[in-house]
């Protein structure tokens, strides 16, 4: 079975990967749990009619991705007049300006947290690694931790400051690797396995526990 890689960059969406496979008949789009979008394009088909049928269809990609849960998190949330542990700081939360509920204002604490300390780690672990990036944004997202356009440009979730540290370090050299091989090949897996000692696996799955908007215990303050 013959494929074909190429990753696309779309805005709100992030990555998407199209998949040239001489056995498909049709095209098809995939989404797994992760938020990872995979079209399954026909060999005979060009990659320009593609991506016409991708932008068809990118109002339901959206409402997928906007829609993966793997658990209901609003039990974790504090309320107004409670705090959050951020990185072992206690915000007490508050709505402010046009924040309408308690998420709003958690998104804008941990986004704050997040552009003062993810930058320096990025630096850190690109520096340590030999990895050059063209820019890094940092912003909320529903569905993914991360991606990396075909510019070498990163973009990083905020809640990544809420993970346990190796496990946001896993998610920024993953995309740091993207900065070289722009697909999931093996030759990513492998080069991924060279910058975490042998760990990629063990730490995506860990990964997979991990959920955006999701509190434990030892991060309220009430």
């Amino acid at each position: 079975m013959q494929k074909t890689q190429n990753i696309l960059y779309y805005k709100g969406i992030g990555e998407v990967c199209y998949v040239k496979n001489s056995r498909a008949k049709n095209l098809a789009i995939r989404i797994n749990q992760q938020g990872e979008v995979r079209v399954t394009v026909p060999r005979y088909m060009s990659l320009k009619r593609a991506e016409s049928f991708f932008r068809s269809k990118q109002p339901w990609v959206q409402k997928r991705l906007d829609g993966l849960k793997q658990k209901d998190c609003g039990n974790t949330l504090p309320s107004v007049g409670d705090n959050i542990r951020v990185r072992g700081r206690v915000y007490p939360i508050r709505l402010q300006g046009q924040e309408l509920d308690v998420e709003s204002a958690i998104w804008r604490v941990v986004g704050e947290e997040a552009k003062r300390h993810l930058p320096g780690r990025v630096a850190d672990l690109a520096g340590k690694h030999g990895f050059k990036i063209s820019g890094l944004k940092i912003r909320r997202m529903k569905s993914r931790w991360g991606s990396c356009t075909a510019r070498k440009s990163i973009n990083l979730n905020s809640w990544l400051i809420m993970l346990p540290e190796h496990l946001s370090d896993y998610v920024i050299l993953h995309e740091l690797v993207h900065t070289r091989v722009p697909n999931h090949s093996e030759k990513f897996w492998k080069e991924l396995d060279g910058v975490t000692g042998g760990l990629s696996k063990m730490l995506r799955k860990e990964l997979r526990n991990q959920q955006i908007m999701c509190l434990p215990d030892k991060e309220r303050d009430q």
